[in-house]
């Protein structure tokens, strides 16, 4: 017992206490604020709402991808390969479920969809299709434009909330207390 009894040691202890507790507030408050601007990703915000986006990027996403699974449906009528369509579209779907903080490889999943959405599209074109097949992939073109350009619109004002809480947050002391608890500062959708 004469060990706590020592100044030294109870010196230490309240540094260690205090840092501790620092450290813990940290992730607790400043883990919240930055957990409210990811989630901004998959639900709207009223930040979004604001700026006329009136769904979150995740919803444009999903959509995106069923409009993708149906131009498959339609390719393998014919034949064509639509393995990288199936495996980006997965892939998608996958990084939204499980890269909750990683929103710089969802956008490398949605980039790598598109992609390969507009070769499948390519080669759809070139083929001769039935009048019925031939509407619905115009209706599928058509569909992920729209979903396209609402991915970009949500993007660009769930990227400007990101910029925004930077500016706000990236600076000292927050940053390294934020590095010393864990806390990522939330990620671009870029």
């Amino acid at each position: 017992m004469r060990f706590f009894r020592k100044r030294s040691t109870a010196v230490v202890l309240t540094v260690i206490a205090v840092v501790a507790s620092t450290l813990l507030s940290v992730d607790v408050k400043f883990g919240d604020r930055v957990r409210q601007v990811t989630d901004s990703f998959y639900t709207q915000s009223a930040d979004m709402e604001e700026s006329g986006v009136y769904r979150s990027i995740g919803s444009h996403l999903n959509n995106l991808c069923s409009y993708a699974d149906g131009l498959v449906t339609i390719a393998d009528n014919y034949g064509l390969d639509t393995e990288d369509v199936d495996w980006d579209s997965d892939s998608l779907k996958y990084a939204q479920s499980y890269s909750d903080e990683d929103i710089s490889y969802v956008y490398y999943c949605y980039s790598e969809l598109c992609s390969s959405v507009d070769k499948l599209v390519d080669q759809l074109r070139r083929t001769e299709l039935n009048e019925r097949d031939s509407s619905g992939v115009e209706q599928y073109v058509s569909s992920i434009s729209g979903a396209r350009t609402a991915v970009e619109t949500a993007a660009v004002a769930y990227n400007d909330s990101v910029r925004a809480f930077r500016r706000e947050y990236d600076r000292f002391p927050t940053d390294l207390l934020a590095d010393l608890a864990g806390v990522n500062m939330p990620e671009y959708f870029s």
